[in-house]
């Protein structure tokens, strides 16, 4: 399914004020001065503060939230790994099958945590019907590639492996993530293909997937200045480069024309197209990067997220009949 915007209509007037306001108040780059000796930290606090002021998370009804710590030694990964396991708000009961998705938070790498997705992952239970395993991963700089990726893979393999505390239905599983976490997220289905483990989908929301091509600040943190050119070509790193991209789960792919990464996006789906793949992708002709955090602000944005959700769920209710 796809949808065609030759002429892109111009960006949600509530949205384009967030930039105009930002540059009124001088407020510098998220992750300016992030390569810095605690520069990460810097950046963190720097993305908390302007997330509240330009665009607080939503008001959700929220269900059970539980935090756990996963083990990752059984999956090659020496550290433990925060998660929330968060039940959709009107389960009313935690024996009751669910369909399961575990989520990857964005934020370049660098940013981003449970608390500053936790309402990406609510929405995502309460309109999915799906609990979410909500991961904290390890960020750059001070745990680079491919430490998140790893920690990410590791709360995967937990997961499926423990259906029977989660959802409790193996064909009703899946991965997704937004930006950095898209990335994580299409990298890790590419290792679940290989793994042989089944997902119901990859949600995918304006992921990062050519992180050669981009060669930001987030990138270098991730990847380290003078790795930049061998590991941006690691499927690992940049999920475009896998060797074939036959088998990978269907795919729903979520972006605006106006994101920096609209061309990268478009191009990946390009590819999943030509291996095959069976894709759901969403092009929102008003929106930018990171919509999935401003359904708050913006009407747009909303409408645009409850359709994410919408195909999240007709993918798992489609994957009982694969």
């Amino acid at each position: 399914m796809t949808n065609s915007l030759p002429h892109p209509a111009p960006l949600d007037p509530v949205l384009a004020s967030i930039g105009q306001r930002w540059r009124d108040a001088q407020i510098p780059d998220i992750y300016e001065g992030c390569l810095e000796p605690h520069g990460g930290p810097v950046s963190r606090e720097r993305a908390r503060n302007v997330r509240g002021f330009f665009y607080p998370k939503p008001d959700l009804p929220k269900g059970l939230i539980e935090k756990r710590t996963i083990d990752g030694r059984a999956y090659g990964v020496k550290y433990n790994i925060p998660v929330q396991i968060i039940w959709p708000h009107d389960t009313p009961s935690l024996k009751k099958p669910l369909n399961t998705l575990v989520y990857f938070h964005g934020g370049g790498f660098v940013v981003g945590d449970l608390e500053s997705h936790e309402a990406h992952a609510v929405r995502l239970a309460n309109e999915s019907e799906c609990i979410v395993v909500n991961v904290d991963y390890r960020l750059a700089p001070e745990h680079r590639f491919p430490a998140a990726y790893d920690d990410c893979l590791a709360v995967t393999r937990w997961a499926y492996q423990n259906i029977d505390q989660l959802g409790r239905q193996p064909k009703r599983f899946a991965i997704g993530g937004d930006s950095a976490g898209g990335n994580l997220a299409a990298a890790v289905a590419i290792a679940c293909r290989d793994l042989g483990i089944q997902l119901a989908a990859q949600l995918l929301l304006y992921p990062a997937t050519d992180l050669l091509r981009l060669k930001g600040m987030p990138e270098k943190a991730y990847l380290g200045e003078e790795n930049l050119e061998l590991l941006g070509l690691d499927p690992r790193a940049s999920p475009k480069y896998a060797k074939t991209h036959v088998g990978l789960a269907p795919t729903i792919l979520g972006v605006g024309p106006h994101d920096f990464l609209y061309a990268d996006n478009m191009a990946y789906a390009s590819i999943l197209r030509d291996a095959q793949v069976p894709l759901t992708l969403r092009e929102f002709p008003t929106l930018n990067h990171g919509f999935f955090s401003y359904t708050s602000i913006s009407a747009d944005s909303l409408a645009a997220a409850r359709l994410m959700c919408a195909d999240l769920k007709s993918h798992f209710d489609l994957a009982d009949k694969a």
